[in-house]
């Protein structure tokens, strides 16, 4: 039957028009839609394409393995029940597709929804999909892990009227993962946009090595990565086998390849859609214009909560608006035109070039009222003539949800090639994310390595951690300042470097096998010679009795730095993703707040800063509320050491510096603790 799983790769070959030959393998059935069969794999040619595996699951085995003796390229396994399913199915996943490398055949799956190929109009699939309309010109491919995502995102770029060269499911990917399939499609012309929902990047240096391609040959990458919650997470283990990594680490590490990552399915669409039919922002400013005052307002309020930018726009930008405009209209950004545009379209038009010709404006959305049909029409007849000459991407919106429009109109403006939607607020969404790929571009090019200040080497003592006291020893050697202070085997020794010191000092328990040193009562502050002594003797009888395990150096003990802000910044090594900084309010703050942002380790100081000013608290660092002013390019060079000491110390596998002690503007920052891990 047609609507059959097996059924309907072959109707929708014929809806397809796809002209090759297509050979049906049954051992029931003499023909299927009048197409004859063989009863097995081991009648058809030799050397066929690919076969797609309808069949249960426990003839999948089987089927491929005769596939390989047949020379076929390559198999789509539609059967589930594998890596999805729990451990079981994961082994069976293992011997299938060491099956398939044994015969060098490209497996797709299994549990996948198949591939369609809308350029050569080769589906291979079971689920329903038409022709493109549009063909030819800038396209976007579809890649999901998800079947039945992949349908939805086809959908939504079809009645978007978005050219599609690919969809493609890849399911358990056996063999066939995202990064084979992105690589030949970055090998293709025309593919503007690839479109990914994913669960997990399975082959992360690669796909880097993709995200740089595609950069290079300016293809957008826009990223729904799924499972951001840790329930969302335990789902995904019996969805598809997929466990989200690190998503904070891939994104800071994929961002700067310029891969834009959305947060959702529409957001997705809306974007690729304006990146497939628009040209590259030049300037990063977005220009809105509209012919009602409440949807001026709204504009303003979405645009702050999201981060775009609305500028002000130039004089004379303003005084051509102040001129076109009717008299109790206001020129500026946002701009309204007043109900006014529909007793003269004409208005719509000039406004819009106006707003166009502005070089501060990147892109321009338009977003009007729909109108009687005969006042939809005379406006969009009005506006298309500047919205295609446009050299810059242009978002038409005209609001009212799904109410219909005429049938014509619709047609003009997708003919127009022009990106048409319904909602404002998804067009300034899809606006902020082509402005901010554009300037991440721009950035990137002007990306400035950090120095290297060669290999440093850490104590070689065992263990999985490095004391405080030599984790500050490299940190001083790596240009971060830490407290005045030196390492006391026993009390007396501690007197003698308080008294260098003077009082009030800092004492604190040396011992790798103890991170929290709080926990034990491992840090007190003391006044006097008599404090000290007592306190002394009070530390060490309480980890005799709660840490016998800990093998104690000394004590610690520290000239005391007050003020500042605390922050935290902690290196470490990802296998994965690779070296990065995490930046975030330290102290008791780090866990109440959570308020922290990656870097890469090699992250130059404009991607720092931009960390920074990303943080929720950084207002905190900047004088918030009458405070004093902290010295922030001391902390963006701190930052800079730690993650090259990461760099540069092979020895090391995590630094955490928590508190990171910011003083106020030109006093610089102190390391109060730190804590490093060895490398296995």
């Amino acid at each position: 039957m047609p609507e059959s799983i097996g059924g309907a790769p072959i109707a929708l070959m014929e809806r397809f028009g796809y002209g090759g030959d297509v050979h049906c393998v049954s051992r029931t059935r003499a023909e299927i839609n009048g197409r004859p069969c063989v009863d097995s794999i081991d009648a058809l040619p030799y050397g066929v394409d690919v076969v797609i595996l309808a069949i249960p699951k426990a003839g999948v085995a089987q089927a491929i393995e005769a596939a390989g003796r047949r020379g076929v390229g390559g198999a789509i396994v539609f059967s589930s029940g594998y890596g999805e399913a729990g451990p079981g199915g994961a082994a069976e996943q293992l011997e299938l597709a060491s099956l398939a490398t044994s015969y060098d055949l490209a497996l797709a799956g299994p549990n996948c929804l198949g591939l369609i190929n809308f350029t050569q109009s080769v589906p291979l699939t079971f689920g329903d999909a038409s022709p493109n309309r549009r063909v030819g010109g800038p396209s976007l491919a579809i890649i999901s892990q998800s079947g039945a995502m992949s349908l939805a995102l086809t959908y939504a770029a079809m009645a978007q009227d978005i050219a599609l060269s690919y969809t493609i499911s890849t399911g358990n990917e056996a063999v066939l993962g995202i990064e084979d399939y992105l690589g030949v499609i970055l090998g293709e012309e025309g593919i503007r946009a690839v479109a990914l929902l994913i669960e997990q990047i399975r082959r992360p240096a690669e796909f880097i090595d993709l995200a740089r391609v595609a950069r290079q040959r300016g293809v957008a990458l826009c990223v729904l990565h799924t499972g951001r919650s840790a329930r969302a997470q335990a789902s995904s283990l019996s969805h598809t086998g997929a466990i989200a990594g690190d998503q904070e680490v891939m994104r800071t590490i994929l961002g700067r390849e310029g891969v834009l990552f959305i947060d959702s399915l529409d957001e997705l669409i809306d974007t690729v859609g304006v990146v497939v039919k628009c040209p590259v922002p030049r300037a990063y400013g977005v220009a809105f214009m509209t012919d009602s005052g409440a949807a001026k307002t709204y504009a303003i309020d979405v645009s702050d909560d999201i981060g775009l930018l609305l500028p002000e726009l130039s004089p004379p930008t303003l005084a051509t608006l102040s001129d076109v405009l009717p008299p109790y209209a206001t020129a500026s950004n946002p701009v309204d035109i007043t109900a006014m545009g529909l007793n003269d379209p004409s208005l719509y038009a000039r406004v819009a070039s106006t707003l166009l010709d502005d070089d501060d404006v990147g892109c321009l959305v338009v977003s009007s009222m729909p109108g009687s049909d005969v006042q939809g029409t005379q406006q969009v007849d009005a506006l298309l003539p500047v919205l295609v000459a446009a050299a810059k991407p242009v978002i038409y919106t005209i609001m009212g949800g799904e109410s219909p429009l005429p049938r014509e109109n619709r047609l003009k403006i997708f003919d127009a090639g022009l990106p048409l939607f319904r909602s404002p607020e998804r067009a300034l969404r899809a606006a902020r994310n082509v402005t901010r790929r554009a300037r991440t571009l721009v950035e990137l090019e002007s990306r400035v390595a950090p120095g290297d200040f060669g290999a440093l080497e850490v104590d070689s003592k065992e263990g999985a951690y490095v004391s405080e006291y030599a984790a500050k020893a490299l940190l001083s050697r790596a240009g971060i300042r830490v407290p005045s202070g030196e390492l006391a085997t026993d009390v007396h020794s501690a007197r003698a470097i308080a008294a260098r010191l003077g009082y009030p000092v800092v004492v604190k328990v040396v011992s790798a096998q103890i991170l929290h040193k709080s926990d034990v009562g491992g840090v007190v502050v003391v006044a006097d010679e008599e404090e000290l002594s007592r306190a002394h003797a009070q530390m060490r009888a309480r980890i005799a009795a709660t840490r016998p395990d800990a093998v104690v150096d000394g004590v610690l003990v520290e000239e005391v730095v007050n003020g500042g802000v605390e922050m935290i910044v902690g290196a470490r090594r990802d296998s994965s993703w690779g070296d990065n900084v995490l930046i975030g309010l330290g102290g008791v703050w780090t866990e109440v707040i959570k308020d922290a942002v990656v870097v890469a380790a090699d992250a130059d100081r404009r991607e720092i800063v931009a960390g920074i000013d990303s943080l929720r608290g950084a207002a905190t660092l900047r004088g918030a509320r009458g405070g004093v002013m902290s010295d922030i390019d001391a902390l963006v060079d701190a930052i800079e050491l730690i993650g090259g000491l990461l760099r540069a110390t092979p020895g090391i596998a995590e630094i955490e510096v928590n508190p990171l002690l910011v003083l106020p503007r030109g006093e610089g920052v102190v390391a109060l603790d730190a804590l490093m891990v060895r490398q296995p």
